[in-house]
């Protein structure tokens, strides 16, 4: 009886921890999902960069239709139109924004491209006003925003 005592108080090699093997089993499984976590999390934030920069073209061409929504078309007498001396129908230079929407030569700041037309189809008939930005992504795949809006004359 003192002999099983004495047994059952004493840790066999089997049970007194684990292998060298076992460790560097779970350290493998801990990395590769280690690794499947920074990767996922690279992904987000290129997502994420992605979508803000889209925004920022969005907001960059509302900001240019408003700008030409605020011009006065107006009868008269006097006429008053501040659209018709730019309504050839052409699309503009290329002007170069910052997230702000100021301009300034292309740089990695200023990377939003802009282009603009106004077309006039007609006496009656209103302005066609449309608004290009153009950017690169992170991966330097070209995306484009474009807005097209009618300006009603006011005669």
């Amino acid at each position: 009886m003192s002999q099983a005592r004495a047994f059952k108080g004493r840790l066999t090699p089997a049970t007194g921890g684990f292998t060298l093997l076992e460790v560097m089993v779970a350290m493998l499984v801990a990395m590769i999902g280690l690794m499947g976590t920074l990767a996922i999390q690279q992904t987000v934030l290129s997502a994420t960069q992605n979508a803000n920069d889209g925004q920022v073209a969005m907001r960059l061409a509302s900001q240019t239709i408003e700008e030409f929504s605020a011009r006065i078309t107006r009868r008269g007498p006097p006429v008053i139109d501040m659209l018709g001396p730019i309504a050839t129908g052409n699309w503009s230079a290329i002007e170069y924004l910052d997230v702000n929407g100021d301009v300034a030569p292309q740089s990695p700041t200023n990377r939003w491209a802009r282009q603009w037309r106004v077309a006039n189809t007609g006496p009656a008939a209103p302005y066609n006003i449309s608004v290009t930005i153009s950017y690169n992504l992170d991966s330097g795949t070209p995306k484009q925003v474009r807005l097209d809006v009618e300006r009603r004359k006011e005669w």
